[in-house]
């Protein structure tokens, strides 16, 4: 049995819808997961070392470890972390767009195109958040001791060109979106 054109097109935008659906509630769970491991990541010393660890490697186990440094650890990470969570927020929007039926639509890609930045925004702030760490934690230590220790990863150059992929298909996309409405005013 074969079906029309509008048939296979409504099965698929119903397929989305559901994927859409599902994705926004996934979305808003790791949201609301993020920022409550934030918190506690930062409350908990031996959790704190871990994140020391998981940014600066070896070094970071060799930090001093306060509740000064703790609170330290915690603004200098919150900037990354407040970037996460605002892309989360904007592609939970674009999900819950897509969830309507709203696909190409000039908001759909501009939610989009804002999770691109902040997924590229991540690139250069990784390697940032490592510095701000290691001269934040040592910046009490006598001389000798302090530390400026820069990371960089695999992850960062991914982080660069997913967003920078996103963004430039999220500009695209908004470009379109203009062109149609623009001609569909003509109509």
């Amino acid at each position: 049995m074969r079906t029309t054109g509008s048939t296979a097109a409504s099965e698929h935008l119903t397929r989305l819808v559901r994927l859409s659906r599902a994705m926004a509630w996934v979305t808003t769970i790791g949201i609301a997961l993020i920022v409550v491991l934030a918190v506690l990541g930062f409350l908990i010393p031996d959790w704190t070392r871990n994140i020391l660890l998981a940014r600066l490697g070896q070094a970071g186990a060799k930090l001093p470890l306060t509740a000064s440094h703790q609170l330290v650890a915690a603004l200098v990470c919150a900037v990354p972390i407040g970037v996460m969570v605002w892309g989360l927020w904007r592609v939970r929007a674009l999900f819950r767009e897509f969830s309507e039926g709203r696909v190409f639509t000039e908001s759909a890609a501009r939610h989009l195109q804002v999770f691109g930045a902040t997924v590229l925004a991540q690139a250069p702030l990784a390697p940032l958040t490592s510095l701000a760490l290691s001269i934040g934690l040592t910046l009490g230590e006598p001389p000798g001791e302090r530390m400026a220790a820069v990371t960089f990863s695999i992850n960062d150059y991914f982080a660069l060109i997913v967003g920078g992929v996103l963004f430039a298909i999220a500009s695209a996309m908004r470009e379109a979106a203009r062109i149609a409405d623009e001609n569909a005013s003509f109509v």
